[in-house]
């Protein structure tokens, strides 16, 4: 191989992407090979700096918008709906949009003849496991989060450790370790991350950006008991959401199907990668001989896509809330007492999605401002999954993925100190009326 293909290939291990022989667990040798050189095969997805450094601005701003409206999306759906019928609408719709954009790129875009649409992108129980991670996950965050059952002013700021438990993830299950340039770097961000939402920790009295006034503003009528438990709820949510990214990274970039090339490297080449990663003066010429690429580039086609990996887990994951309705039954996880009261609810909230909103003139409306959240929350929502896996097979990195993820939470905390959440209404601009606050200090003492 070239100077020019090396170089390339170490092109995923610059400053913004990860490196596939630091941070992707990468399988150990067989224990009856006696190769000194045991060749290992590595996934490389070619990508412009561009692509990359785009997909992580689009994939931070997503996850911001949601994190800002998932809250008023579920108070505003409590109103005649239930937390059950937001996931089987947002699932329900994410599926029909994903189906619909993979049947349209099938027959327009050549890119995508090649892609068998009825195939699955990974193996069966590969994509089963997935799903159930993934769903399971969800249910378990929203109904958390569902009327307050975790009290308000901690629900941002708890969010943050997923990041941790990315991390306990990826050194327990990789069988190769990061380097300490990168241990210092993912624990300052988990330094960072603290600092910035440890106000929302320590403020009870202030919540997405109001002054509570009423213990229940901001606990709902819950007892602690009932708070503990479903924080308890709300962690685990969390630990399987950052070990779906952790199957992810184990299932997807190891699946070798996705639009990529295969190099062959031995196993003493591995070091030498990480070397000249760390120092790029030295010689990368001599050890580029032992790569061997799998095949040609220009020969290359694409037999899946990020889009046709989500359409098929979304599949998945209707059938599986399909089969968990009785979730919402359950006294102390619904809203529905008996099956009549559970189809009301969730056939208003699902209803509540085609309502226009009512102007303020007339009073409130009787949907809340579920109109409004939920087709904003399900556009950042699909953006979400498609640029949460894209930025994954990019970086080739979990924790990378999740931390740059976590990046949100700091905005989050902004938009709130912007605005605040009144019950029933749109969002009201505050920075005049907190500078005028700030001022009005300043012009007393002026004026003694």
């Amino acid at each position: 191989m070239e100077d020019g293909d090396h170089d390339e290939l170490l092109q995923g291990t610059d400053d913004e992407s990860v490196s596939d022989t630091e941070d992707h667990c990468i399988p150990s040798s067989r224990k009856n090979s006696d190769d000194s050189h045991h060749r290992h095969t590595i996934t490389y997805f070619h990508h412009t700096k561009l692509e990359f450094l785009t997909t992580k601005i689009t994939l931070i701003f997503s996850s911001t918008v949601m994190l800002i409206l998932l809250p008023l999306y579920l108070d505003s759906i409590n109103v005649k709906g239930n937390a059950y019928s937001l996931i089987l609408m947002n699932t329900l719709i994410s599926t029909l949009l994903f189906v619909i954009t993979m049947v349209i790129a099938k027959f327009f875009c050549e890119k995508y003849r090649n892609i068998g649409i009825t195939s699955f992108p990974v193996r069966f129980f590969k994509l089963l496991q997935l799903a159930l991670v993934y769903f399971l996950c969800a249910f378990m965050i929203i109904y958390a989060l569902d009327r307050k059952r975790v009290v308000c002013h901690l629900q941002d700021p708890i969010k943050g450790i997923v990041l941790v438990f990315s991390l306990l993830y990826y050194f327990f299950f990789c069988r190769k370790l990061m380097g300490l340039q990168r241990i210092f770097s993912a624990t300052t961000i988990i330094v960072g991350l603290f600092i910035s939402i440890d106000y929302g920790l320590c403020d009870e009295f202030r919540c997405r950006g109001y002054e509570r006034e009423r213990i229940a503003d901001d606990a709902g009528r819950w007892s602690w008991h009932t708070h503990v438990a479903w924080t308890i709820v709300y962690v685990a949510g969390l630990a399987l959401f950052a070990a779906y990214f952790s199957l992810l990274d184990l299932y997807v970039l190891d699946n070798g199907e996705m639009e990529c090339h295969q190099v062959n490297i031995p196993s003493s080449f591995l070091s030498t990668v990480s070397r000249s990663v760390s120092f790029p003066s030295s010689n990368n010429a001599a050890s580029s001989q032992f790569i061997t690429s799998s095949s040609d580039p220009s020969h290359l086609t694409k037999k899946h896509s990020v889009v046709h990996l989500a359409m098929w887990l979304h599949i998945f994951g209707l059938v599986i809330i399909l089969a968990l309705f009785w979730t919402d039954l359950t006294p102390t996880l619904g809203k529905g007492k008996n099956f009549a009261e559970f189809w009301n609810y969730t056939l208003n909230g699902m209803m509540c999605h085609f309502e226009k909103p009512v102007p303020p003139n007339l009073g409130p409306p009787p949907c809340g401002n579920v109109f409004l959240y939920s087709w904003f929350f399900m556009c950042s929502y699909v953006l979400f999954v498609v640029m949460s896996m894209k930025f994954l097979i990019l970086s080739q990195s979990a924790v990378y993925t999740i931390a740059t993820m976590s990046t949100s939470l700091p905005f989050v905390g902004i938009w709130w100190s912007l605005f605040h959440a009144a019950p029933h209404t749109t969002e009201i601009w505050t920075v005049v009326r907190k500078l005028v606050m700030l001022l009005a200090p300043t012009r007393n003492n002026n004026k003694n």
